[in-house]
């Protein structure tokens, strides 16, 4: 998940229990905004903005397939094992809706919910079919690392909504990720500054000194995000005593972490750095993880993945880095503590974790882009509504405001660091956008 474009985007991998939004990791891009002529900003390091143009052209057409004067038909997309949450969580703000009168008098109707096992084959042929035979109006949620269908879907101008978790999501303006679209992170040349946040969980509140090791999974991505991750510690003044990406991705088993935990316990001339930071999926980061604690690691250990309450008891002191306002921010923010009365009323057993969370943000970002189309509902006016110019804030409950059609090709995301406290999370720092600085991963086309 990454903070993203980001913060950086890591590679989307099996866990143990819950894959829980770890495709990126975690520069995010910072507040935009919209200039005067029109192309977007961001907010940058030292107060600089950096212009971000980008457009959609609008289009024509009066496509109504899967719609009714009544209902709007959808279809889901997911990887049941992993995100069966993420589709309660939609269902949750959907029937809120559809009980309150629904979008001009049309209720929403999800028609079918196919797993694709996060197989990409079993993912293509599922939006297929929910295109072909179902015929729905858009493909909502979609909740998987193999989307495989994301390319058949925009040929066919076939809007589709979720949580974009893979690069294959960028530049596609038929799919909106609820807080943006991911792209390959060598792509983007600004990144986030995670370190003016990450950096206050130090006593001190500095980095200055400070000792990381970092630690990453064996593919592509990760070792492109471990690099980026590096270099901005280092100008922070840190020391990045560790950077070893050689730990393999699943489904390779590791059968032993000892070698790996050795190897950070020591890093700083012998000794344990202050802070390790594992860019890996559930199971590299539960196990590792599990293997420093054997060892009396007593410093930081941080992660992406692992804000879940499965978690909780098995990660005590393990810090995640988060990127929307965690369900531990209800008593404060309005639109969370709306979020967790809507879950508990449509399932008081739900669990409240990040799938749950995503499924509703995308629900409601689909209800929110809904209303500005019209009550004329086209699958072109939809598109144009959000493409256009569209922001969706989260209702005051999320991170960044998502300014769409910047959103394409950036996540737009806050960040804060929550911390397992053996039955829940405590917040560590709270959510805040992160000025943007130069991308040292990027490769210029």
């Amino acid at each position: 998940m990454g903070l993203m474009k980001k913060r950086g985007l890591v590679a989307v991998v099996v866990g143990v229990m819950v894959l829980a939004g770890c495709s990126s990791s975690k520069k995010s891009s910072g507040p935009t905004t919209t200039a005067a002529s029109g192309s977007p900003t961001t907010a940058g390091a030292g107060g600089t903005t950096a212009t971000t143009a980008t457009s959609v052209a609008t289009i024509s057409g009066a496509t109504t397939t899967g719609v009714t004067a009544t209902e709007i038909h959808v279809g889901a997309i997911l990887y049941k094992a992993f995100y069966a949450d993420g589709l309660t969580g939609f269902e949750a703000r959907i029937k809120k809706e559809n009980d309150a009168g629904g979008i001009y008098g049309r209720k929403i109707v999800i028609d079918a919910a196919l797993d694709d096992g996060q197989d990409n084959n079993t993912d293509l042929t599922a939006a297929k079919t929910l295109v072909q035979q179902d015929h729905v109006f858009a493909v909502a949620p979609v909740f998987t690392a193999a989307f495989n269908g994301a390319t058949y879907l925009n040929a066919n101008k076939v809007p589709f909504f979720g949580w974009s978790v893979q690069p294959i999501w960028c530049n596609l303006n038929w799919g909106f990720g609820f807080w943006g679209n991911d792209c390959d992170e060598t792509t983007q040349p600004t990144t986030g500054d995670f370190v003016v946040q990450e950096e206050k969980l130090f006593p001190d509140k500095s980095s200055t000194g400070k000792t990381i090791a970092i630690v990453a999974e064996d593919n592509t991505s990760a070792k492109v995000e471990a690099t980026d991750l590096a270099a901005i510690w280092n100008q922070h003044g840190s020391k990045v005593v560790d950077l070893d990406s050689s730990i393999p991705t699943p489904p390779a088993v590791v059968g032993d972490y000892t070698p790996f935990a050795d190897k950070i316990m020591n890093s700083n001339a012998g000794q344990p750095p202050d802070l390790v930071e594992i860019v890996g999926s559930v199971s590299d980061t539960l196990l590792l993880y599990r293997k420093l604690n054997e060892l009396n690691y007593k410093g930081i250990v941080q992660d992406f993945d692992l804000y879940d309450p499965h978690f909780a008891a098995s990660t005590k002191g393990l810090v995640t880095e988060i990127q929307v306002q965690p369900f531990e921010a209800a008593a404060t923010v309005p639109a969370v503590q709306t979020m967790v009365t809507d879950l508990k009323a449509f399932d008081p057993n739900l669990s409240p974790s990040q799938p749950a969370a995503a499924g509703y943000w995308t629900a409601d970002f689909f209800i929110q882009a809904l209303k500005k189309a019209g009550p004329n509902l086209t699958r072109e006016a939809l598109y144009n509504a959000i493409n256009s110019g569209f922001t969706y804030d989260y209702n005051g409950g999320g991170g960044a405001p998502v300014q769409w059609p910047l959103a394409h090709h950036m996540i737009q995301v806050g960040l804060g660091f929550v911390q397992a406290n053996g039955t829940g999370f405590t917040v560590l720092v709270p959510l805040a956008t992160v000025p943007l600085i130069p991308n040292v991963g990027y490769k210029k086309p």
